[in-house]
C-alpha cells in the first residue's frame, strides 16, 4: 500500500469512527459527571454509552435509528417500573428478578420492533437503583434527551444532512423482515 492510500484510509477512519466515538464519550462523560457514581448508575451509563456509540454510527440501519432506540428505552422504563414495584411487593430474589427482566425485555424488544440491547442494561440498572419512581422517570427522560441530542449532532455535523432529514429518524422502517 502506498503512502497516499494509507493517509486517505487513516483520514477516513478519523472522520468515520474517531470523531463520532469521541462525541459519544464526551456526552456520556458529561451526564456521568452530573450524577453520583453508584453501581446502578455505572450500569446505566455503560448502557447509555453503548447507545450513544450506536447512534453516532453513520449508516441508516434500523438499529441506529433514533426511533428504535427511544422505543427500546421506553420499554425499559415501563418494564423496570413494573419490576421495581413488584420487588417491593413480592420480595423477589435479585438474581431471579434479573433473569425474568432480561427475558421480558428481550420478548418486548422483539415484539415492538425496538431491538436495542443496551436498553436491557438500562432496565437492569433501574432494578437495582433504589430511588423513588419519579426520580427514575426524570433520569430516563434526561437520557432520552441526551440520545436525541447525540443523534442530532451526528446528523448535522458528521453526516452533513439537513434538519428535515433528521425527522426521518422518528419514522418507522419501510422494510419489514
Amino acid at each position: 500500500m502506498d503512502l497516499k492510500k494509507f493517509i486517505k484510509k487513516e483520514r477516513l477512519i478519523w472522520h468515520k469512527y474517531f470523531l463520532p466515538s469521541l462525541l459519544a464519550g464526551i456526552c456520556v462523560g458529561i451526564i456521568t459527571w452530573i450524577f453520583e457514581l453508584t453501581i446502578s448508575n455505572i450500569l446505566l451509563f455503560a448502557s447509555v454509552g453503548a447507545s450513544a456509540v450506536i447512534l453516532t454510527h453513520s449508516t441508516s440501519h434500523h438499529l441506529v435509528k433514533l426511533r428504535t432506540t427511544i422505543k427500546a428505552y421506553i420499554i425499559a422504563i415501563i418494564v423496570s417500573f413494573l419490576f421495581y414495584g413488584l420487588r417491593k411487593i413480592v420480595h423477589l430474589d435479585l438474581a431471579l428478578a434479573i433473569a425474568i427482566m432480561v427475558f421480558i425485555m428481550g420478548i418486548f424488544l422483539f415484539a415492538f420492533d425496538a431491538f436495542h440491547p443496551p436498553a436491557i442494561t438500562a432496565a437492569l440498572s433501574f432494578l437495582v437503583l433504589d430511588r423513588i419512581l419519579l426520580e427514575l422517570f426524570y433520569l430516563f427522560l434526561a437520557i432520552i434527551a441526551l440520545l436525541v441530542l447525540i443523534r442530532f449532532i451526528t446528523y448535522i455535523f458528521e453526516q452533513k444532512l439537513s434538519i428535515k432529514n433528521f425527522f426521518h429518524e422518528f419514522k418507522g422502517s419501510l422494510i419489514k423482515s
